[in-house]
């Protein structure tokens, strides 16, 4: 039997790597869009569709990433050269 290159064993292994990346991002992204849609529902909020939430939840994240982020030298204005 003849040995498969070197480089398409990479190839299959970072496609591996990353398709289980990716499988597990969504695991965790549905599991917070669904326990989202369930604490509203036992809240008692009304929404007008899926994408309203999906919206707000995309804004909470970007939100929340510009605060956690704003002390840092990437938005501290003191830092920043004219």
């Amino acid at each position: 039997m003849k040995r498969k290159s070197r480089g398409m064993d990479r190839l299959i292994a970072f496609f591996i790597v990353g398709a289980m990346v990716l499988i597990i991002l969504a695991i965790l992204m549905g599991s917070y869009f669904f326990g989202f849609i369930g604490f509203l529902k036992v809240m008692g909020v009304e929404y007008e569709s899926y994408w309203a939430i999906y919206l707000f939840l995309f804004f909470i994240f970007v939100f929340g990433f510009i605060a956690f982020f704003k002390d840092t030298h990437f938005f501290n204005e003191e830092c920043q050269t004219e």
